[in-house]
């Protein structure tokens, strides 16, 4: 987030609108790294006359001075999407752009004038969209008259970098040939202005820079990386490999003009890539104005995604909730956990690209390949991995073509998977398709080969820009092979597993066939749509939130879409979790190894009533362990338990000390305290007898006791009466003889 000292107040303001601060002025001087030329055309050109601009770095690799210059294929495309009036305006100089003709310029400051007045910015900050409004960023600004000191200064800075330090970002001879014309033929212009320049010496790079990219060992150099191929083949057709120009210039002009055009020509290859050949429609794009490209199935022809909230209707939502409530009412066990996360997943798939992409450039550091490019629904037959995949998914993502199972994209063979892989890579780095890649029947053997487990490393690990996302369905059957769940293929893979069986059709409560029927796009749509808004506009801790949780603003959608129709605490017990596979697994083999044992290694602490012990003895009978020895064993099984949850106490040579109720909580029934319960029984009975003992001797006690109390009142009562008696007597007595 944005926060900017004012000087002149001495005070903090906490996330300004930067641009506010803008108006006022008609000059403006700066040095900072643009992302794009839209925020210059949209926010600088209608605020000032005069825009005197630096186009500085994002970071100081070397690198990307280089490209900033020689990628003539991305410049092209900056320009060719710039209105008539940023044209107009560098014509007349009234815009004028230049960057770096030697060392890099990584400073960001602002200076505005009007008449006498200024204004100032210096710090972190560059001019664009997400620094400016999500970004943690620090700037200072001060506001005074130009004959301050400070101004002074900054101004004299100023026209140094821009006279003496830069250089010219287009030539004025073909700046007026810009108007109306193709992304390919500024291209061409561009190309005759980079070879002029270089041949005239206006830009210099460093033979040592030059030598790092033109020489064999940059493609392994990392400071290098961010260099497009068309980029590096200009420099090395121009430049030696000892980092010096080449003596053939005519010879050079042929060679970057083929190398230019040709780029131009891969990439309008790649864009008409026919969607059919890759897979069945609709099919879904990203384009380069930032937004989701959507097929018409009855047109062939693709149309910018609109929607919005209004194409929900309340029944949508509803059927949504009662698909995934039908994985817990309609089943023996209850698998509503697993099922909303694949939906979530399902409309994140779109933009998964994207979301890794944030990851690459956060400043919060995480690798894109913690976000997984494949999801894998594991089961049984009949136990709804199908159904998801063929049924719900496909109608909830507005497809209505055919299935596609594995043996389709294998050419129908089963044992190798080169020919899979080979389908699943052609789709994935297609550089424009979003749609997910949905397979089912994914044979058990695919995520052992060691082509398809090297090819999702690959996959993950190298893809950047727009791709796909693939789901497969997957049987997996009691005595099968064990699923590979090495965390060098569950970071890259998201495993769901589905297990439970239907109860009997009468026992259900929801009827799956009126789900399917009722299941449309309607929230697929509405939910990429606003994902893809959002993340283009992320602010500072929603970034944060994502790189924690991938699926948090899917999330936060969805859920602020239930509480719109008034249905926000239908899910609420399972919407803010993600299924986790491994957990899932460790609470099954905990259960089963504690259940399959009958409780002769679990053992209590006398009057300890929430821990409890597990004896190392207890593994001696596990068959096929993959654990060279017991000790190992014990130490695996005590790391199953995530820490945070506080079950796993103490381990020890022998065994481990854990925590009855919140083991319980982990495995889902009250296993551990029925048996406490249990073996506590006798004692507590004993206990209770003895306390009834107890409790009759008190009132025996005290029943004396009032007895006692009782003889001793009616004592006194009896001898109050004879003295009354005895008194009336002598009384009588005194009266008959006085008379």
């Amino acid at each position: 987030m944005l926060t900017i000292y004012d000087l002149n107040e001495q005070r903090m303001l906490n996330q300004p609108d930067f641009f506010s601060l803008l108006d006022g002025y008609d000059y403006f001087a700066g040095v900072s790294f643009v992302s794009s030329f839209k925020i210059i055309d949209q926010e600088l050109l209608s605020r000032f006359k005069q825009v005197n601009l630096i186009l500085g770095l994002e970071d100081q690799q070397t690198s990307q001075a280089m490209n900033q210059f020689f990628n003539i294929s991305q410049r092209a495309k900056a320009l060719a999407n710039t209105s008539d009036n940023f044209i107009d305006r560098l014509a007349d100089q009234t815009l004028h752009l230049k960057f770096t003709k030697g060392p890099l310029f990584h400073s960001k400051y602002f200076i505005l004038r009007q008449s006498d007045h200024f204004r100032l910015f210096n710090g972190s900050m560059n001019l664009t969209r997400r620094a400016t409004s999500s970004n943690h960023e620090l700037m200072w600004m001060y506001t005074g008259t130009t004959d301050d000191s400070l101004y002074q200064a900054h101004h004299k800075l100023f026209l140094k970098n821009f006279n003496e330090d830069s250089a010219e970002y287009l030539d004025r001879k073909i700046i007026d040939q810009l108007k109306n014309k193709s992304r390919q033929e500024i291209g061409e212009l561009l190309t005759t202005d980079v070879l002029n320049a270089v041949e005239s010496n206006k830009v210099k790079f460093s033979t040592e820079d030059v030598r790092k990219v033109v020489a064999k060992k940059a493609a392994i150099d990392d400071s290098y990386e961010l260099l497009p191929q068309a980029a590096t083949e200009i420099v090395k057709a121009i430049y030696t490999p000892k980092g010096n120009k080449r003596r053939t210039p005519q010879q050079t002009r042929k060679k970057v003009q083929k190398i230019v055009y040709q780029s131009f020509k891969d990439d309008k290859q790649i864009t008409d890539v026919p969607a059919n050949s890759l897979y069945p429609k609709p099919m879904w794009s990203y384009s380069d104005s930032g937004e989701l490209i959507v097929q018409d199935p009855t047109t062939n022809r693709f149309y910018p995604l609109q929607a919005n909230i209004s194409i929900v209707s309340r029944e949508d939502v509803v059927n949504f909730v009662q698909i995934i409530k039908s994985f817990r009412y309609n089943k023996v066990r209850d698998e509503s956990q697993q099922a909303l996360s694949t939906f979530m997943y399902l409309m994140t798939a779109p933009l998964i690209w994207k979301i890794r992409q944030i990851y690459r450039d956060s400043n919060f550091a995480k690798s894109p390949d913690q976000v997984p490019v494949s999801m894998v629904l594991i089961g049984r037959g009949t136990t709804g991995k199908t159904l998801l995949v063929r049924d719900y998914f496909k109608r909830f993502i507005g497809d209505h073509s055919d299935s596609i199972e594995y043996l389709q994209i294998n050419q129908g063979i089963s044992s190798h998977t080169n020919r899979a892989v080979d389908f699943l890579g052609h789709y994935l780095q297609s550089g424009r398709f979003v749609s997910p890649m949905i397979i089912d029947e994914l044979n058990d053997n695919f995520l052992h080969s060691k082509v398809s487990t090297n090819a999702i490393k690959q996959w993950s690990n190298t893809i950047k820009g727009i791709h796909n996302i693939n789901i497969f369905a997957m049987n997996h059957n009691a005595g099968s092979r064990s699923i590979n769940n090495l965390e060098e293929i569950t970071k890259r893979v998201y495993y769901l597993s589905f297990e439970a069986g239907w109860l009997e059709m009468d026992q259900q409560k929801y009827n799956f066939e009126i789900l399917v029927n009722n299941t449309n796009d309607h929230i697929y749509r509405y939910v990429t749509h606003e994902l893809n808004d959002r993340l283009n506009n992320l602010s500072g801790i929603e970034e944060s939130n994502l790189i924690d949780d991938y699926l948090s603003q899917t999330k936060a959608i969805v859920k602020d879409l239930l509480a719109h129709f008034g249905l926000e605490s239908e899910l609420a017990d399972i919407i803010d979790e993600n299924y986790n596979y491994k957990v899932d697994r460790n609470r099954i083999t905990w259960k089963m190894l504690i259940r399959d044992d009958g409780f002769q290694h679990v053992a209590f602490t006398s009057g300890d009533d929430q821990q409890f012990t597990v004896s190392k003895a207890i593994f001696n009978n596990l068959k096929g362990s993959a654990y060279e020895n017991i000790n190992q064993t014990l130490d695996n099984y005590f790391n199953m338990f995530p820490r945070e949850l506080g079950i796993a106490i103490y381990q020890y040579d022998n065994g481990m000390i854990l925590n009855i109720d919140k083991f319980d909580h982990y495995i889902g029934e009250p296993l551990i305290r029925n048996y406490y319960n249990k073996v506590h029984k006798s004692e507590r009975q004993d206990d209770q007898l003895a306390e009834m003992l107890k409790l009759q001797k008190k009132r025996d006690e005290q029943n004396a006791q009032v007895i006692q109390d009782q003889t001793k009142i009616m004592n006194q009562m009896m001898k109050q009466m004879k003295n009354q008696q005895d008194t009336k007597k002598k009384g009588l007595l005194s009266r008959l003889f006085r008379k």
